[in-house]
C-alpha cells in the first residue's frame, strides 16, 4: 500500500506549535510504514493539503494534521478524506470536531454517566460574574490541546483572582474558557491502541510524578512539559491497586465508545482521595514524539514502549487496525 503520513510540521518552539510534530518524529513514523512493507509519502497538512491529495490519492493516511485555523481545525483532513474517499488511520470528522472542544466533551460523557469536575463555559466577565463557583478552579482555553494556555497560576481560589485570568485569557486566546473545579489528587494519563478486531488495546498507565516537580504546583501544564519535564517524573505502569487499574480501564474503553475514537487516543484522569475518578480531557490525535536524547518523549510512544511494543511495531498496528476497519490488505 502507498501510506501518506499527513501532519503539520513544527518549525519553530512557540506555545502554539507545541502540537505539531518535530522532524524527528516524522522520521522515525516513515520508518515504521516503510518496515511494515509499505511504501510512504509524505503530506504537509497547510492550505494545500487538499491538491495533494488529489494528486497522490493514497491507499491510506496516517492522519496527524492539527488543521490550520478555527474551532474544528483538526476536521479539516478527515474531511478531505472522506469527501474523497481515502481511508485512513484515527478518529472521525464529528470526533475529532467534538474532542478538541473540552466543553462538549464533557457534556457527552456526562450524558453517558462519565464522572468529570464540575465545568461552565465562560465567554466573557459578564457570564462569569452571574455563576457560582467552588473553589479552587483550573481555567483552560476551550478549543486547544496539548497544555495549551494552561499553567500552575491557571488554578485560581477565589472570584478576583478568577476575574483578572480569565480577562488575560480571554484577550489572548480569543475562545471561550473552560472553567473547571480543581481536583487536588493523582493524574493519570491513559493510551489505547486499536486492534484488527474487538475493542481497543488499553496500554499500561502513566502516573504523573508532581513530588519530581514541586515548581508545577500540581499542574501538568506547558512550563511542567517543558522547564521542568524529565523522563523521571512519569511512573508508567503507575503503581496502583487492581481495583483502581480496572476502574481506569473500564472508564477509558466508556469514553472511547461513547466518543467512537479509534485506532489511538489518550486520555487524562485526576483520582481524589477517596479514589473517585474524573475525566480531565481527550487527545484523539496523542502526541508521537520519541527522542530519548533530547528528552523528547510523548506520553503515548512511551506508554505502547512499556507495553512491550517499538516504535515500528506501533506503527505497524496503527495501520493493521485502519486496514481491517476498511477491508484492506495491510
Amino acid at each position: 500500500m502507498l501510506v501518506a503520513l499527513v501532519l503539520n510540521t513544527r518549525t519553530d518552539e512557540s506555545e502554539f506549535q507545541v502540537e505539531y510534530d518535530p522532524p524527528h518524529t516524522i522520521e522515525l513514523i516513515r520508518h515504521g510504514i516503510e518496515a511494515a512493507g509499505h511504501e510512504y509519502v509524505f503530506i504537509e497538512a497547510d492550505i494545500h493539503v487538499l491538491e495533494r491529495l488529489q494528486e497522490v490519492r493514497p491507499d491510506l493516511v496516517l492522519n496527524r494534521s492539527e488543521g490550520v485555523r478555527g474551532e474544528s481545525r483538526e476536521s479539516h483532513v478527515p474531511s478531505f478524506l472522506e469527501m474523497l474517499g481515502i481511508p485512513y488511520i484515527g478518529a472521525n470528522v464529528l470526533t475529532t470536531a467534538v474532542c478538541l472542544n473540552k466543553g462538549w466533551t464533557k457534556k457527552i460523557l456526562a450524558y453517558h454517566g462519565i464522572q468529570t469536575p464540575l465545568f461552565h463555559i465562560v465567554s466573557s466577565l459578564d457570564e462569569v460574574r452571574a455563576l457560582d463557583f467552588r473553589f479552587p478552579v483550573i481555567l483552560k482555553p476551550n478549543e486547544e490541546g496539548s497544555s495549551v494556555g494552561v499553567n500552575e497560576d491557571n488554578v485560581v481560589r477565589n472570584r478576583d483572582q478568577l476575574e483578572k485570568k480569565l480577562s488575560s485569557m480571554l484577550k489572548e486566546y480569543e475562545q471561550p474558557i473552560l472553567a473547571e473545579g480543581f481536583i487536588a489528587g493523582r493524574e493519570f494519563s491513559v493510551g489505547i491502541l486499536g486492534r484488527p478486531d474487538g475493542p481497543p488495546e488499553v496500554l499500561p498507565i502513566l502516573e504523573v510524578d508532581f513530588s519530581k516537580m514541586p515548581q508545577a504546583e500540581g499542574v501538568l501544564g506547558q512550563r511542567a512539559k517543558t522547564i521542568y519535564d524529565a523522563l523521571d517524573h512519569y511512573v508508567c505502569p503507575a503503581h496502583v491497586d487492581d481495583d483502581l487499574k480496572k476502574e481506569v480501564e473500564r472508564i477509558t474503553l466508556e469514553v472511547c465508545k461513547h466518543l467512537e475514537v479509534r485506532d489511538f487516543g489518550r486520555i487524562d484522569f485526576r483520582v481524589d482521595e477517596n479514589n473517585e475518578v474524573f475525566f480531565l480531557e481527550i487527545n484523539p490525535l496523542p502526541g508521537m514524539d520519541f527522542d530519548p536524547e533530547e528528552q523528547d518523549i510523548s506520553f503515548y510512544p512511551y506508554m505502547a514502549m512499556q507495553a512491550g511494543y517499538s516504535y515500528d511495531e506501533l506503527i505497524r498496528r496503527l495501520i493493521e487496525s485502519a486496514a481491517s476497519r476498511y477491508g484492506l490488505s495491510a
